[in-house]
């Protein structure tokens, strides 16, 4: 009866935290896939191709529907065990309105900390956690340039990104053992260096649910994503989206 009593508590004032963010914020529900093929080629230099289309499911009825393909090889190299520096190149198509298309070319540069965790070449040709808990910090500049079908001209900005990572193993001593069935969790910041004519640019993203490394060469996640989205740093959030997020990963 007291544990009850704790929970009702807890979830009225989750309620009452949640109701007016919810009230005025404009809500979304999106439907993601995410599909990469990556080549380790030692246990240094890793090549990648990322596929994620995107399409919105249910929105305000005063909103245009959309749907994207977004496109991105990758390279990452290792030259320590505590961080990686990678290098992107996003190809992205939206139909953003039955009148509008955009394309954005977007080259990022990163480096990603490995945090409580060091990384050491176990098996041949990859790299493994040495801790249970891993716990990763990814920073990335991208140069984001878009055009667009109609008259409206060409826009170009930057934008910091960085994103803190955890995951942990629920059946096995690592992450990266077979069969290995884990949590998975991630929460992101989005800043643009300026305001650009972009609705929403300026996000924070948390993502969360649960992954299945059936293999070396195949691995499988299920994510909840909410975004929160706002205009410019000066104003407050005014827009939460939510997303599910299919993602099937092919190693060779």
């Amino acid at each position: 009866m007291r544990v009850h009593r704790r929970l009702s508590a807890v979830g009225a004032l989750l309620v009452a935290f949640l109701t007016p963010c919810t009230a005025a914020a404009q809500t979304e529900l999106q439907l993601w896939g995410n599909v990469t093929f990556s080549w380790i080629k030692d246990h240094r230099l890793t090549l990648g191709v990322d596929t994620e289309p995107q399409v919105l499911v249910s929105k305000p009825a005063d909103d245009p529907g959309w749907v994207t393909l977004d496109v991105t090889p990758s390279i990452e190299y290792t030259p320590s065990k505590w961080f990686d520096v990678l290098g992107e190149l996003k190809l992205g198509r939206t139909r953003q309105t039955n009148d509008l298309d955009s394309t954005e070319i977007a080259p990022r540069v990163g480096i990603q900390f490995h945090i409580l965790t060091n990384l050491y070449d176990e098996l041949a040709r990859e790299n493994r956690p040495k801790h249970r808990f891993v716990l990763r910090n990814l920073l990335r500049l991208e140069w984001r340039n878009f055009y667009y079908s109609n008259d409206q001209p060409d826009s170009s900005t930057r934008r910091l990104r960085d994103r803190v990572q955890a995951l942990y193993p629920l059946n096995r001593s690592s992450i990266t053992d077979e069969g290995a069935t884990y949590l998975r969790s991630d929460v992101e910041w989005f800043w643009p260096r300026n305001d650009p004519d972009e609705r929403f640019a300026n996000q924070q993203r948390i993502r969360a649910g649960v992954g299945y490394r059936r293999d070396r060469a195949w691995r499988f996640e299920t994510l909840y994503v909410w975004d929160r989205s706002r205009n410019s740093a000066n104003e407050g959030f005014s827009a939460a989206n939510h997303a599910i997020d299919l993602r099937v990963r092919r190693v060779w």
